[in-house]
C-alpha cells in the first residue's frame, strides 16, 4: 500500500492549490486534512448566488484548485486520486451564506506515492507556473497560434477550444457588462467584492483589486465608497441599471459580419478570444445515468464533468502563462441570456453544446497585478 504524504506534505500542496482562480476571487473552498487525504467544503459565504446561480464557475474553479494541487504532487512524484462526493452533486442544497459544512465535503483527495503500476500524475507544468499565473484585465497583445497545439494538455474529447473573432467578442463583451449592471443582485455582489482602496479590510485577502483590474487611480478613488457604503451605492446601481437595460436594448440586435470574415479580419496584434465548449454527447450524458444527473445540474452537464472542466481550464490557463500570456476571463458573457445566445449562434453550436468559460490571452501590456489570497494573511 503506497504511504500517505506527512501532514506537513500536504499543508504545501492545499497552499498551492489556494493560488486557484475562482469568480470574484471568492475563494470558496475550504480544505481540511483528514486521515491522510484532504477534503474540500464549500464555503456558502463565498459563493455567488446572483452571478452564478447554476454553479458552473464555482464548480470550475474546484476543479482549478484539484489541477493546482495534482501539479505540486507531480512534482513530488506523486500521483493523484480525486474522489467526488455526493454533496458536490447537491449544491442547491447549500446555504446563501454561513461557513463551511465539514461534515458535507464536496471532494476528497489523496497523493499516494507513486508505484510501477501508478505512475505520478503527469503534467507539463511546474508549481512554479501556479504560482506565477496571472489574470490581466488591461490590454492584451495578441500572439496568434500560441493555442494552436494543445497536445500536450490532454483535453479529453468531449472538451474543445472555440475561437472568438474579435468584433464579436466586443459586442458580447458589451453586452455583458450591461447585463452585470441591470441587474440590481447580480451589481451588488459585484460591488461587495470590490477593493478599489488599500483601506478596504479585504484589500489583501480576497475580492477584485483596484490593481488588478487596471483602474486609473482617480476612477478607482472615486468608486471605492460606493463598495462600502449603501448610502452611495444604492443609487450608484440604480443609475447603472437604467444605462445597462438601455444598453442591452441598443446591443442584442447589432449587425456583425460573417464568421469566419470577421475572425480573418481580426487585427494581428488582437488579444485571442477562446471558449472552451462541452459536447454533453461526446461526454456521455446521453447514457440513462449521466443523463439523469444533466438533468438535476443546473448547469445541464454532471458536476463531475464541469470539475474536469475545471482541471482542462487551468491547464489553459497555464499554458498561457509559460508562453508569457496572461488571460483574462468573461463569464458574464455566458451569464448574460442576450450575449450567451449571440455567442451560440456565432460559434454554431448545437443542442448537446454547452459553452463553460469565455477568456482572451495575449501578452500584457503594462503590469500585472497578483491577485490577492487568504493564505497570504498569517495571524
Amino acid at each position: 500500500m503506497s504511504p500517505a504524504p506527512s501532514t506537513e506534505t500536504l499543508r504545501e500542496l492545499v497552499l498551492l492549490a489556494s493560488r486557484a482562480p475562482s469568480a470574484h476571487n471568492t475563494q470558496p473552498w475550504s480544505p481540511r486534512l483528514v486521515g491522510g487525504a484532504v477534503e474540500v467544503s464549500v464555503i456558502p459565504s463565498r459563493t455567488l448566488p446572483a452571478g452564478d446561480p447554476t454553479f458552473r464557475d464555482l464548480v470550475l474553479s474546484l476543479g482549478a484548485w484539484v489541477e493546482s494541487f495534482a501539479i505540486g504532487a507531480a512534482a513530488l512524484g506523486r500521483r493523484v486520486v480525486v474522489e467526488p462526493l455526493p454533496a458536490l452533486e447537491h449544491l442547491d442544497a447549500l446555504p446563501v451564506t454561513g461557513p463551511a459544512d465539514p461534515a458535507a465535503p464536496v471532494l476528497r483527495i489523496s497523493a499516494p506515492s507513486a508505484s510501477t503500476r501508478a505512475k505520478p500524475y503527469a503534467t507539463p507544468f511546474t508549481p512554479d507556473d501556479v504560482r506565477r499565473r496571472r489574470v490581466h484585465r488591461g490590454r492584451l497583445r495578441g500572439r496568434p497560434g500560441a493555442f494552436d497545439d494543445l497536445s500536450t494538455l490532454a483535453l479529453p474529447r468531449w472538451l474543445s477550444l472555440r475561437r472568438l473573432d474579435d468584433r464579436a467578442m466586443g459586442q458580447l463583451s458589451r453586452l455583458g457588462i450591461a447585463f452585470t449592471a441591470s441587474r440590481r443582485t447580480v451589481a451588488d455582489e459585484l460591488l461587495h467584492w470590490l477593493r478599489l482602496s488599500p483601506a478596504h479590510p479585504q484589500y489583501h485577502r480576497d475580492g477584485m483589486t483596484d490593481a488588478m483590474l487596471a483602474m486609473p487611480a482617480a476612477l478607482a478613488r472615486l468608486s471605492a465608497p460606493a463598495t462600502r457604503r449603501a448610502a452611495l451605492r444604492d443609487p450608484i446601481v440604480a443609475v447603472a441599471g437604467v444605462i445597462g437595460r438601455t444598453a442591452e436594448s441598443l446591443g442584442r440586435d447589432a449587425p456583425l459580419p460573417p464568421y469566419a470574415r470577421s475572425l480573418a479580419a481580426s487585427p494581428p496584434n488582437a488579444p485571442e478570444h477562446l471558449v472552451l465548449v462541452a459536447d454533453t454527447r461526446a461526454a456521455g450524458v446521453d447514457e440513462t445515468i449521466s443523463l439523469t444527473e444533466a438533468m438535476d445540474s443546473r448547469i445541464g452537464l454532471p458536476e463531475r464533468n464541469v470539475l474536469e472542466a475545471g482541471r482542462v481550464l487551468q491547464r489553459l490557463w497555464l499554458h498561457a502563462r509559460v508562453q508569457g500570456m496572461a488571460v483574462s476571463p468573461h463569464s458574464e458573457l455566458i451569464d448574460s441570456p442576450a450575449a450567451h445566445g449571440i455567442l451560440r449562434r456565432r460559434l454554431s453550436l448545437g443542442r448537446a453544446d454547452i459553452a463553460l468559460s469565455v477568456f482572451s490571452t495575449g501578452e500584457p501590456v503594462g503590469p500585472v497585478a497578483r491577485s490577492p489570497r487568504l493564505t497570504d494573511v498569517t495571524g
